[in-house]
């Protein structure tokens, strides 16, 4: 059996399906063990189970940790983890924000760390590491920031002892001293070509209500207007999304609500997809263009982003949080204004 060198820390599908794509882009499926930090929310719980059946379908070790759990599996899991971490010549991270994965850094003794694509989170990565700020999540105020995350910042900068790498399809997402490596989906990108629906529109959800950002009738206001114009919708919601939020927009005539058991990259390539897609400021924003980019190209596919405007942010919503909404719809490739 090959040696695992290199160990994968991740706590969402999302975070997975992107350690898949950098072992694939990388030919390392054969040395990387991933630890999956297993949540508690069902619907993350939900998702994380299928990426990792078709994680382990192409020969990837994936480990359930059950690290958050309420017995005593907890820490026999954390110290898995732990033994995994001072094991690794190479690290990979799905989440350098995660309280849980910034408790562990200490325990490393790689001299190799790939931060793999955590969506438009990795913005502000590479602006924490370059500004020498603490590890603070974008939608969360500096202030009070707590000596954990400054030293986040220290152990994960790049330095002469410890080489940074970040697995990205965004651009400007590479710390100073830091090596790239392209994200370009190549794992999902080939599969089969998915059934693509003309008399449908496919809307896809986003966290931002649920994470107290953005007001929740503005938000359900403006799908509704969206449903107005193009019904019938599906609408796939986030894995965030309250069922109470998800509840009242499947009220909406019109729509039919998706609770999907992949992220939406892969459940758009898996199929079927619409025609048109729209999808708020998200990562999807920026990711979708290069998962379904042959679509786009030779399928006359369109991804169009729905700006959040000004008002619809909650009194609490930070400059630094709505300035970074409105840059993800301002970059994201070939997009469109959806009316």
């Amino acid at each position: 059996m090959p040696k695992v060198t290199t160990v994968a820390l991740v706590e969402t599908a999302t975070q997975l399906h992107n350690v898949v794509e950098w072992a694939h882009a990388t030919d390392s499926v054969d040395e990387v063990r991933v630890d999956v930090l297993a949540p508690t929310d069902r619907q993350s719980m939900r998702q994380l189970t299928r990426v990792a059946a078709l994680a382990r379908g192409m020969g990837v070790d994936v480990r359930h940790r059950s690290v958050r759990a309420r017995n005593s599996s907890a820490a026999t899991s954390t110290l898995a983890v732990a033994r995994d971490i001072r094991s690794a010549d190479r690290l990979v991270l799905g989440d350098p924000f995660s309280h849980y994965i910034q408790t562990l850094l200490p325990l490393v003794r790689a001299d190799h760390i790939v931060a793999v694509d955590d969506g438009t989170a990795t913005w502000e990565f590479v602006s924490c590491l370059d500004a020498n700020k603490p590890m603070v999540r974008w939608r969360k105020p500096l202030e009070g920031a707590t000596a954990l995350e400054a030293r986040a910042t220290k152990l994960l900068t790049p330095s002469v002892r410890r080489r940074l790498t970040v697995f990205s399809c965004l651009r400007d997402a590479t710390p100073v001293g830091a090596s790239r490596v392209d994200n370009k989906y190549s794992w999902a990108r080939a599969w089969r070509t998915p059934e693509i629906i003309d008399d449908r529109v496919d809307v896809l959800g986003i966290s931002l209500v649920d994470s107290g950002l953005v007001e929740r009738a503005a938000y359900v206001d403006a799908v509704a207007a969206l449903v107005r114009r193009h019904a019938p919708v599906r609408y796939l919601a986030h894995r965030r999304e309250s069922d109470s939020l998800v509840a009242e927009i499947d009220t909406l005539p019109g729509v039919t609500v998706v609770r999907a058991d992949l992220p939406a990259e892969l459940a758009l390539r898996k199929g079927p997809v619409s025609r048109r897609v729209i999808t708020f400021p998200s990562t999807a924003s920026h990711t979708l263009p290069v998962v379904l980019g042959d679509l786009m190209r030779d399928q006359g596919l369109r991804i169009d982003v729905r700006p959040v405007d000004p008002s619809w942010f909650t009194p609490s919503t930070t400059k630094h949080a709505r300035d970074f909404v409105a840059r993800i719809a301002a970059v994201a490739p070939r997009a469109g204004v959806a009316t």
